[in-house]
């Protein structure tokens, strides 16, 4: 994995910490992967605290690093998912 995410989304994709919690949109990961996804509530971090994160909507479609089809800080390697730099809404 990378030691830096770009902070600018790619072309056309909006910054991530606008993106909407309420329904499907389209990703993109550092890799350059493009998928929908949504956020969900509900999972639990290392530290056994309540926390959400975007999971994949179609099973198979989306980085093998994201276990589960979820996004994750540490997957069940220690390894990071690949991190989500850029959405955009569904066409």
């Amino acid at each position: 994995m990378v030691d830096t995410v770009p902070k600018i989304p790619p072309s056309g994709f909006k910054p991530m910490a606008d993106a909407p919690t309420d329904r499907v949109i389209l990703l993109q990961v550092w890799s350059g992967k493009t998928f929908p996804v949504k956020w969900q509530d509900g999972f639990l971090d290392s530290d056994e605290c309540a926390c959400g994160g975007w999971v994949a909507q179609e099973e198979g479609n989306h980085p093998p690093c994201w276990d589960d089809g979820a996004c994750w800080e540490s997957n069940s390697d220690g390894m990071p998912s690949d991190p989500p730099i850029g959405w955009k809404e569904m066409a």
